[in-house]
């Protein structure tokens, strides 16, 4: 599996790869659609994220030679960030433009060092979609082939998944109208998406807690590092003060706060426990190595998380309703970890009576575990990190 500091080193070596922010000028036209944010991504490969407020239907990607260049449209979008033309004297991206077409359409030209071989999908992000045009060509040379040496280096690796099942021992969690608790049942799931994954070849799940034992909050991020863990999922069951509240929900961590009062709400209550039970220990991690993890990688990390929540998310839906169709965002202390994808999975308000009856159902909570496997793996299946089996199988 490899020791703390080659996962370490790996991660950095990953995270350094970085996002390129960019601004300019604004385009006009005729639009429903605004894209309100680009980024180049340049992680194991090169990929283009797009922030839009809907999918206002799909992108048109076509690739041209002599010279070559990646051309988008995206029919009815207006681009309200201005975007300033940029170049790159390596990788695969040499520079890139934009321009109003045919009227209502906004024209995306990517000038390339090399040929391409572009893949597309839209995942869903709080307000909006989210385009992720992902290049199919190795990010950044030079890191490239430092990661190609480290992996030369050691064993293929298993992912390692940290399981979190929300509160537990002096702290129930929430409480349902037939006094069912939050802590049972989400040790209930946990347990079941621990054995899902345990089969997954590929994956090694660890539990945070694998009992109905209290574990401060910032204490379980301190625990899913020292396992190694390359994914963070926890486990908890909703309750809001409205009774006709229903649906599952899945959170990714908000820098800015909060997004929606009711995520608002939420997180106030689920980090309600740090204060209440006294947990004042720090994550593990030196001041000054964590605000330098958190410049490099918060956003990276943040991106990866909405597009693992987005896939979970999305295998929830054909389980029951969702309480909001797309991954929130939210201040839970539990997400903060900033070197490792996060996700909180309310699984159903237990505050709802027709909800609380189906999660004490064992046939609900596989339903659910079974959900949470797929859209893991799934992610996995086109993220999973240098050096493990599930990368060196991608191709």
């Amino acid at each position: 599996m490899g020791n703390s500091a080659d996962i370490a080193r790996r991660r950095l070596i990953q995270l350094l790869g970085g996002s390129v922010l960019l601004a300019g000028h604004s385009t006009r036209a005729s639009a429903n659609v605004i894209l309100s944010g680009f980024r180049m991504v340049q992680q194991d490969n090169v990929m283009l994220h797009f922030d839009l407020s809907n999918s206002g239907g799909n992108a048109k990607l076509f690739t041209l030679t002599n010279p070559d260049r990646l051309v988008i449209d995206l029919p009815k979008t207006q681009m309200v960030e201005s975007i300033q033309p940029q170049q790159f004297s390596q990788g695969a991206v040499k520079a890139f433009r934009f321009g109003v077409h045919e009227g209502d359409k906004l024209r995306v030209v990517i000038d390339l060092h090399r040929p391409v071989s572009p893949s597309f999908r839209y995942i869903p992000r709080q307000g909006g979609q989210r385009l992720i045009v992902d290049l199919g060509v190795k990010g950044n040379p030079e890191l490239s082939d430092y990661k190609a040496r480290i992996t030369e280096q050691s064993a293929l690796r298993n992912v390692v998944v940290a399981i979190d099942a929300g509160h537990g021992g002096k702290d129930p969690g929430a409480i349902g109208q037939r006094k069912s608790r939050e802590k049972d049942i989400t040790l209930k799931v946990a347990r079941k998406l621990y054995k899902r994954l345990q089969n997954q070849a590929g994956v090694t799940p660890v539990m945070i807690r694998d009992k109905d034992y209290y574990v401060p909050l910032r204490e379980r991020i301190r625990i899913a590092r020292s396992k190694n863990a390359e994914l963070f999922v926890s486990i908890h069951a909703d309750a809001f003060k409205r009774k006709a509240a229903h649906g599952s929900s899945v959170y990714a961590l908000s820098l800015k706060g909060a997004s929606s009062e009711a995520a608002a709400w939420l997180a106030q209550k689920e980090n309600e426990a740090d204060v209440l039970f006294g947990d004042v220990a720090l994550d593990g991690l030196s001041e000054d190595l964590k605000q330098t993890l958190l410049d490099l990688a918060q956003n990276t990390t943040l991106e990866a998380s909405m597009e693992v929540g987005g896939d979970v998310l999305a295998e929830l839906k054909k389980v029951g309703a969702v309480h909001k169709p797309s991954v929130e965002q939210a201040n839970f202390a539990v997400l903060k970890s900033p070197d490792i994808p996060s996700v909180l999975v309310e699984t159903a308000f237990i505050s709802n009576l027709k909800e609380e009856r189906k999660l004490n159902s064992p046939r609900f909570q596989d339903q659910l575990a079974v959900a949470i496997q797929k859209g893991i793996y799934g992610y996995l299946q086109r993220r999973a990190p240098e050096g493990t089996v599930l990368h060196a199988n991608k191709g």
